[in-house]
């Protein structure tokens, strides 16, 4: 009898350590693929993953934005045109977002991009129903290339 519960026993605690360590690589997964993707910073923090910041929140959101725009079909060769030309504006945003976050003391410059990046998310948006304002990606473009934005 005591031998039936010792098994009993390791079965449960084996079983249970391999559920722990799936659900470990699972949620490493799922981070990995949270906090890297597509038109995103290669050299973003990694605290901006779950951190509360106004630079962590809209990487986040370039983030979702990129994520969505991946998700949508290719389509014709007008759609492919307008999904490279957000995904570059992602990746330019991103990149721009590190280096502004990383001037101490400059919220203002963080604060500067939150309407390019609603413009970029309204643009993935418009591009998964009826089709892209190009006029608003050349303005957001114009805006990136000029510099910081908002001077």
């Amino acid at each position: 009898m005591g031998t039936v519960l010792l098994v009993v026993v390791l079965v449960v605690v084996v079983a249970a350590v391999l559920f722990a360590v799936a659900l470990a690589r699972k949620g490493k997964r799922k981070y990995e693929a949270r906090t890297g993707g597509p038109g995103l910073a290669p050299n973003a923090p990694r605290e901006w993953a779950g951190a509360h910041t106004p630079e962590a929140r809209l990487h986040r959101r370039l983030a979702a934005a990129a994520r969505s725009l991946d998700a949508q079909p290719m389509g014709d060769a007008v759609t492919i045109e307008q999904r490279v030309t957000i995904e570059q504006q992602i990746q330019q945003l991103d990149e721009q977002l590190v280096a502004v976050a990383s001037v101490p003391g400059n919220s203002s410059g963080v604060a500067d991009m939150e309407p390019l990046v609603s413009d970029v998310e309204r643009a993935v948006a418009q591009l998964a129903t009826t089709g892209v304002d190009m006029d608003l990606l050349k303005r957001n473009q114009a805006e990136l290339d000029a510099g910081e934005p908002g001077t």
